[in-house]
């Protein structure tokens, strides 16, 4: 199997190539062939993925975490050629949600025996998402972790972050609508979700499926900065969904417009302003998976 590894230089703080070098020579040891690249920054990143594509190699492999992988979903869309994903990123939150091992090592030697899922994207403003597009709340602290790159990894950086930059968090105004439901007012968090969390594990929308032609949209509407607070943990089983500022709603498109530009980051990477109108693209990425990968997501319900 002829295969392109392309690796963030500046994931796991800088040790994503020496992480990779090692695992190709597990690689090719399989009897792979595979010819790893370390792309300088997000243009080279899609640049390396189109002439990956041009070349028809057999996979993929994207060496980072769910920001990595964002700047390779355009030349990878609707393509043949599949994406397989080594973990190296501080959320990792599509790997999560496919059910494959977190850390690197773990999740190369899962890959010994493969097969193909697909699953969805999101499109927003022109760009191809595979997480969640994040407007309020969650915006501030997205844009707070893309300008701090030395925040610690996994939900303690995410955590902390949203601890911290509460305290001076205005809520913003507004609308937003899907097929079948509207709503017009101050929220904390408005989220579109192909993948059910983002944050390092934050389950904001715990019912979202990757591979079901349909966004989850989690709309919490404000409340006191204290019941903030005390949902903040609840993320992480997705209870916060059965208090009354909270309802899901699922939807092929989402709208979102404010009397001001809100800025909007899916993948935790910036995807420009509100307005904005969201769709799901249904079947849009081929994924190599380890055979026996489960389709999952927690069952629960929601008030709306």
């Amino acid at each position: 199997m002829r295969v392109r590894i392309l690796v963030n230089p500046k994931a796991k703080k800088g040790r994503a190539p020496i992480i990779a070098s090692s695992i190709v020579r597990i690689w090719n040891g399989w009897g792979w062939d595979c010819q790893m690249v370390v792309p300088q920054g997000p243009a080279r990143m899609r640049e390396e993925t189109r002439k990956a594509v041009t070349d028809k190699v057999d996979a993929v492999i994207v060496v980072g975490g769910d920001g990595t992988i964002h700047h390779a979903l355009p030349e990878l869309a609707f393509q043949d050629i599949p994406m397989g994903i080594l973990p190296c990123g501080r959320g990792n939150d599509l790997v999560r949600a496919l059910g494959l091992p977190t850390r690197p090592f773990a999740a190369a030697q899962a890959l010994r025996t493969t097969t193909i899922r697909t699953i969805d994207l999101g499109m927003v403003n022109g760009r191809f998402f595979c997480g969640i597009v994040t407007c309020g709340l969650d915006s501030v602290v997205a844009d707070f972790a893309y300008r701090h790159r030395s925040i610690p990894g996994g939900w303690i950086g995410y955590f902390a972050a949203t601890l911290i930059l509460l305290a001076r968090f205005s809520f913003p105004t507004v609308t937003v609508k899907t097929e079948d439901w509207e709503f017009s007012g101050s929220v904390v968090v408005s989220a579109t979700a192909n993948c059910p969390a983002y944050g390092g594990g934050m389950w904001i929308a715990p019912t979202a499926l990757l591979d079901d032609g349909f966004l989850d949209l989690c709309v919490v509407r404000k409340t006191s900065k204290w019941k903030i607070l005390r949902l903040l943990p609840s993320l992480f089983w997705g209870g916060h969904i059965r208090e009354p500022e909270v309802s899901l709603h699922r939807s092929r498109w989402v709208s979102l417009s404010s009397p001001f530009p809100l800025p909007l980051f899916a993948d935790g990477e910036p995807v420009g302003t509100t307005t904005a109108t969201i769709r799901v693209e249904r079947g849009a990425l081929r994924l190599l998976v380890p055979t026996g990968t489960k389709r999952s997501a927690p069952s629960l319900t929601s008030s709306s």
